[in-house]
């Protein structure tokens, strides 16, 4: 029962999946039906984040409010009894974490598709209003790590993330800005990619991280707020000061700056050993296929960088690919891929779109 939690809970907190649900246009639809036809469990599991996602709206338009955790925990409840009819007493739902998801995922919905319309019957799931025909992917993008594991994720500027159990992140999809920006929430692992003309910024709770090409472990808990430098330089900011004003804390390998909030200023020291999430992060450096379909490299690249690949699957049904993807861009990677097949790419916010002739 715990892992169908976590899977709801990771679900619940992935905009593409309530993106899908809230906009009949969803970019991910293909990727979505996908997964559930990928295993027998996947489609009680979308059928039960729905039912929660629903709920959760259903209270928040019946109080015009949020809902309080005290709800929150009951809807939960009901989710882990149907999960499990056979289940023994359940037990309480930590009421700040489940608040916490339910108001992430709420503000998901409403920057997707505005006043979501509940109609229920009692055999039925409740339906979703359509969104208008016009209706865009949200630009910020959240990645969660829901499972017990860290876990790898790429960035579209070839930077390459390790989340911890139960981080976060959240950035523009395309990284198109002037800027290279990132939230984080929880504990991670950066390996960015140089590239002087946009900086890399990592914002928690109460400080700003200016990084050109560096690695480096970041925690930002509510209790814990630290920087670690393995290679490279970092610059380290107070949130709220003038980042070329300000003198920023400037860290070099081996050095760690801490949060204090008592005293509500950064303070710089030296550590001596590497976390476990730096060690496990060595063994994740790429991904490789020797003679695989295209459509499992393409279904690596979705997951890598959480964008939709639009493609004739039946055009490149017969394209095998032995490549190995690393820290290069995502444009990079388009581009060996597509030579190879003899194909070409467009990415937009709808995702990454392969035109060609396929493979004889």
């Amino acid at each position: 029962m715990k892992y169908k939690e976590e899977k709801i809970h990771e679900l619940l907190l992935d905009n593409r999946f309530v993106d899908w649900l809230v906009n009949p246009q969803s970019p991910y639809a293909e990727y979505w039906h996908q997964w559930i036809e990928s295993a027998p469990e996947h489609a009680s599991l979308v059928e039960e984040a729905k039912t929660f996602l629903l709920d959760m709206r259903r209270a928040e338009t019946a109080r015009e409010q949020a809902p309080n955790p005290a709800a929150i925990g009951q809807l939960w409840s009901h989710i882990r009894i149907s999960i499990d009819d056979d289940a023994v007493p359940v037990i309480p739902v930590r009421p700040r974490r489940w608040f916490w998801i339910a108001a992430a995922t709420l503000t998901g919905v409403a920057l997707l598709a505005g006043m979501l319309f509940i109609s229920q019957s009692a055999h039925q799931l409740p339906a979703l209003a359509a969104a208008p025909k016009d209706a865009q992917p949200a630009a910020e993008l959240v990645r969660y790590n829901g499972s017990d594991k860290n876990e790898l994720f790429f960035l579209p500027d070839g930077s390459k993330i390790t989340l911890a159990k139960d981080a976060r992140i959240s950035y523009n999809r395309l990284m198109n800005g002037q800027k290279r920006e990132v939230t984080l929430e929880g504990e991670a692992f950066f390996e960015v990619t140089k590239n002087p003309q946009k900086p890399f910024y990592i914002y928690t709770r109460n400080m700003v991280i200016k990084v050109l090409g560096t690695s480096f472990r970041v925690t930002a808990s509510a209790s814990h707020e630290s920087v670690a430098v393995q290679t490279g330089r970092v610059s380290v900011y107070l949130k709220g000061q003038d980042l070329e004003q300000s003198a920023a804390r400037i860290l070099s390998p081996r050095q760690v700056c801490t949060y204090s909030a008592p005293s509500h200023e950064l303070i710089t020291g030296l550590y001596t050993s590497p976390s476990k999430i730096e060690l496990d992060t060595d063994n994740q450096r790429t991904y490789n296929f020797e003679d695989a379909p295209l459509d499992t490299v393409f279904a690596a690249l979705e997951r890598m960088y959480a964008l939709p690949v639009h493609y004739d699957r039946q055009v490149f049904n017969n394209c095998f690919l032995t490549i190995s993807l690393g820290n290069e861009p995502l444009e990079e990677k388009l581009e060996v891929i597509t030579k190879t097949v003899g194909a070409s790419f467009s990415i937009s916010d709808y995702g990454i779109n392969i035109e060609g002739k396929g493979c004889k």
